[in-house]
């Protein structure tokens, strides 16, 4: 089994951020429905999953607002170009044949990392279409995230990772509550940056050892930090991680890829997405004239 997750939230916005300005003749923006369109059936096309999920976000996790009420505060209002295709996007997903998970008043990211610990239990091989620092977490032997590289792509496994956050993937958690994560607004401590806190946590091993040694650390932001910072570090901790115990909306075994080929010709015409219909239309005509197994 192989399940492919896709965080829905940073494709739609990548694919519109990406893409150059595209509008139907009436006016109409599509450049995140056609963006998600390509990048979506590359990334199928790449993976060959058996399973896969479009995980969205269904408001924010009320714990992680109550710890700190200015988290997630400074994302910026959504483009109008970009709002108005967001209201499309489910459509293109159910063409493709891609079940959207979404469980009330929760984060896309705990959605995913609670469908991931689920497959992991049941022996199959994760993948995570992201670009989540907290997701990087949960990279391990049967974990990896899939990135686009120039005109390929890969599969960020431990060692990628590791390379780049300076610490295992399982450590990361303990990372971000060190630095923080301004895109979250959530503050880290000052003067302590990602090499300062990779390096002790790989010296010490874990993030309360580290506080334990911090009065004699070598370094000087760790050793002077006071009981506030100590206290915003583990309310940090409380929040980057992740959690994986959500409700399954929809059964692990019931996120297999049916594209309707049907729909998918209705909506690039409608799109003006000349090339893709026809590409639509084409595989429709070669499915119906597939013998029935059953007749």
């Amino acid at each position: 089994m192989r399940l492919l997750l896709v965080d829905g939230s940073y494709y739609a916005y990548r694919s519109f951020y990406a893409m150059p300005a595209l509008q139907t003749k009436a006016g109409k923006p599509t450049n995140a429905l056609y963006g998600l369109t390509v990048v979506l059936r590359r990334m199928l096309a790449d993976l060959r999953p058996t399973l896969a999920g479009w995980a969205v976000d269904d408001g924010l996790c009320a714990e992680r607002v109550s710890l700190c009420p200015e988290y997630k505060a400074n994302r910026p209002e959504v483009p109008e170009a970009l709002s108005v295709q967001l209201d499309q996007v489910e459509e293109l997903i159910a063409a493709l044949g891609i079940p959207v998970l979404r469980v009330a008043g929760e984060e896309a990211d705990d959605v995913m990392a609670s469908y991931a610990v689920v497959a992991l239990r049941e022996g199959g091989e994760v993948i995570l279409a992201t670009n989540d620092k907290d997701l990087m977490a949960l990279v391990s032997p049967r974990v990896s995230v899939y990135q686009t590289n120039g005109k390929g792509f890969q599969l960020l496994k431990e060692q990628e990772v590791a390379q780049k956050w300076g610490v295992p993937p399982a450590q990361i958690p303990d990372l971000l509550a060190l630095i923080g994560d301004p895109v979250d607004n959530i503050p880290g401590i000052p003067g302590v940056g990602k090499i300062t806190a990779a390096k002790g946590l790989r010296h010490s091993g874990s993030l309360e050892e580290l506080l334990r040694q911090a009065p004699q650390a070598g370094w000087a932001k760790l050793r002077q930090l006071t009981d506030a910072q100590r206290e915003r570090i583990f309310r940090n901790r409380r929040m980057v991680g992740l959690r994986t115990g959500l409700p399954l909306p929809v059964p692990l075994e019931a996120l297999t890829i049916h594209p309707d080929l049907a729909k998918q010709v209705e909506l690039f015409h409608r799109w003006e997405f000349r090339r893709l219909a026809k590409e639509a239309e084409e595989a429709l005509e070669a499915q119906r004239g597939q013998p029935e197994l059953f007749p």
